[in-house]
C-alpha cells in the first residue's frame, strides 16, 4: 500500500492485472481508485468469492475476474494491455523456468512491454 501512494498511483487509474488474485482483496484498493482491475485466480471458490465482493460490498464496476491457471491464461490470452501486473506470492508455487515462461507470454501476449511495476 505504501508503494501504492508514494508512487501516486491513487491520482492516475490505469489497468491493473493480477495473477493468483485469490478474493479480489490486493484488487480493491486499485478498484476503489478507478482503475480497471482484472483478476486470475485458480480456485474458482475464490473466484466466487471475489466477484461477490465486487459487485455487492464494495459495488464496484469496472472489474472481471477469470478462472484460469495463470500460466495457461499468460499462454493463451491476448490483449489484456495492463499497465500494472501484480504477482503476489504465488511465484513461490512454480519453477523457475515456468516464472520465465509465464513473464514472457505476458510481454508477447498482452503487449505489457512498458508495465509501469511489478509488485
Amino acid at each position: 500500500m505504501r508503494y501504492f501512494f508514494k508512487n501516486n498511483l491513487d491520482k492516475t487509474p490505469q489497468k491493473v492485472l493480477e495473477l493468483g488474485s485469490n478474493n479480489g482483496n490486493n484488487l480493491s484498493l486499485f478498484a476503489s481508485y478507478g482503475y480497471e482491475t482484472i483478476g486470475v485466480e485458480l480456485d474458482a471458490t475464490n473466484i466466487k468469492n471475489a466477484n461477490f465482493n465486487f459487485k455487492n460490498i464494495y459495488k464496484f464496476k469496472n472489474y472481471s475476474f477469470i478462472n484460469a491457471d495463470m500460466r495457461d491464461f499468460a499462454r493463451n490470452t491476448n490483449g489484456i494491455k495492463a499497465d500494472i501486473l501484480l504477482i503476489p506470492n504465488v511465484i513461490n508455487y512454480i519453477t523457475k523456468h515456468d516464472f520465465t515462461e509465464l513473464l514472457s507470454n505476458l510481454r508477447q501476449n498482452q503487449d505489457m512491454g512498458g508495465v509501469a511495476g511489478y509488485f
